[in-house]
């Protein structure tokens, strides 16, 4: 509570125009919000920290490999000086569950970075990256890490759905595929940098995968169909490759054009083919990834989508200009101008005004979607705009009256009503906010 206190008065510093008041508002609601139902979902992604587990075979039917990748930006972490450089020292721990909550695996280890200048230790282009690997049988699973800050205790906590394949029950599998951002050679050695975040948007137009094909064939010859469709299922790629398998174990890398790919997110298909034995079955991987670029927010996976889910806080002549922009490249210029002009602490690299905001259309969305996504409801706008209500009055069944609810707002010394007017969960915003909502309009 400390430090967000000694963050606001930082706002109050830095902030000289006349939307302060709105501005620190809003920002100081998701500081002392008390609504109950704002829980950590089932599944989560942190944006401070980033966790992959790919899934190889381990040469052993009983139990696949998992390779886990951790990568920590600097600006994730505190730093302190020692010996003229700058240290941050963490420890990551990694559970896998089943869905009765039976662990099958703990993995934990202590890691640091250092850097020797102390503009680094706010980078979040630089980060620590770490890599441990675990057995497990094949199946679904419930993977939970947690990261450990040992200079400001702070933890963080990433929670997400892994499948952890079988490769021997067939005769021709594939592994998962692994993002990568930079492939090193040494002779006949080859070095993988994994993409952690899955964001290719700021790989120099190009990125590249590795998986594995295994065969129980001594020689094949296999066909390689790569496909890669959008988040509304277009198809923008569709390439075949012709690939000689001589052992077991073959190892692919592919490389991709990015360049024509705009803000959002990608699904990554490969799929394998005996050419010699066209009765096996197909054997196939995916991968998601996403197109962003600066320091968007990772909820953020469409620029349009993105723009219309201003239309709350932005001033008519600015979102309309978003709207109308010829071009993606100017869109997202107007987008980030318009950010940076909001942004309450513009010396560092995050914004946290943008990153709060679109936290709050991300919980929208998870908890008051109905016909429409939850953004755009009665009660999400309400959310997004003034946050967590300090005080929650649910009255589902009162006699002679239709469900309602009532979200007390202190600072603004404001309530708002609900009405489901239809009986099925669709609550409309009774209580005019009309002033309320022009002193947000930044």
């Amino acid at each position: 509570m400390r430090q967000n206190m000694t963050f606001m008065l930082k706002l109050l510093r830095q902030i000289k125009n006349n939307s302060i008041g709105a501005l620190l508002i809003f920002l100081l609601s998701s500081v002392y919000g008390q609504v109950e139902s704002r829980k950590v979902p089932e599944v989560s992604e942190s944006s401070e920290f980033f966790i992959d587990a790919i899934s190889f075979s381990s040469g052993d039917s009983s139990a696949s490999r998992v390779d886990l990748y951790v990568q920590v930006p600097n600006d994730a972490l505190q730093f302190v000086k020692k010996d003229g450089v700058y240290i941050s020292r963490y420890e990551v721990t990694v559970n896998v569950f089943t869905d009765d909550k039976s662990s099958v695996s703990e993995k934990m280890w202590s890691d640091e970075i250092r850097v020797p200048s102390f503009d680094e230790t706010g980078s979040k282009l630089a980060y620590g990256l770490t890599q441990r690997s675990i057995f497990v049988p094949p199946g679904m699973y419930t993977l939970r890490a947690q990261l450990r800050d040992n200079e400001s205790k702070k933890l963080l906590t990433v929670v997400k759905k892994i499948s952890v394949s079988s490769y021997f029950a067939q005769t021709l599998t594939v592994s998962d595929i692994m993002l990568v951002n930079r492939v090193t050679s040494d002779g006949e050695k080859r070095s993988l940098l994994p993409n952690v975040s899955g964001n290719i948007g700021e790989n120099n137009n190009a990125f590249s995968i590795f998986f594995e094909i295994y065969s129980q064939q001594a020689a094949d010859s296999v066909q390689l169909h790569y496909f890669i469709v959008n988040q509304n299922g277009q198809q923008l790629l569709n390439k075949y490759q012709l690939y000689g398998i001589h052992a077991q174990r073959s190892q692919i890398i592919t490389r991709f054009d990015s360049t024509h790919y705009s803000t959002g997110s990608y699904t990554l298909a490969v799929e394998v083919k005996s050419m010699l034995d066209s009765a096996l079955p197909v054997a196939s991987s995916k991968k998601p990834f996403i197109v962003q670029w600066g320091n968007m927010p990772l909820t953020i996976s469409n620029l349009d989508l993105a723009v219309r889910q201003l239309r709350y806080i932005a001033k008519d002549h600015e979102y309309d200009d978003m709207e109308d922009a010829p071009t993606e490249e100017e869109k997202r210029r107007l987008f980030d101008e318009f950010w940076r002009k909001r942004d309450p602490n513009p010396d560092t690299k995050r914004n946290e005004f943008m990153e709060e905001y679109y936290s709050r259309v991300e919980y929208a969305n998870q908890n008051f979607s109905h016909y429409v996504p939850g953004w755009r409801t009665d009660m999400g706008m309400v959310f997004i705009l003034f946050g967590s209500p300090n005080n929650v009055e649910r009255h589902p069944f009162d006699i002679n009256a239709k469900p309602y609810e009532i979200w007390s707002y202190y600072d603004y010394n404001r309530s708002v009503v609900f009405v489901d007017e239809t009986g099925f969960g669709d609550y409309r915003l009774t209580t005019p906010i009309y002033d309320m909502l022009q002193r947000l309009k930044y």
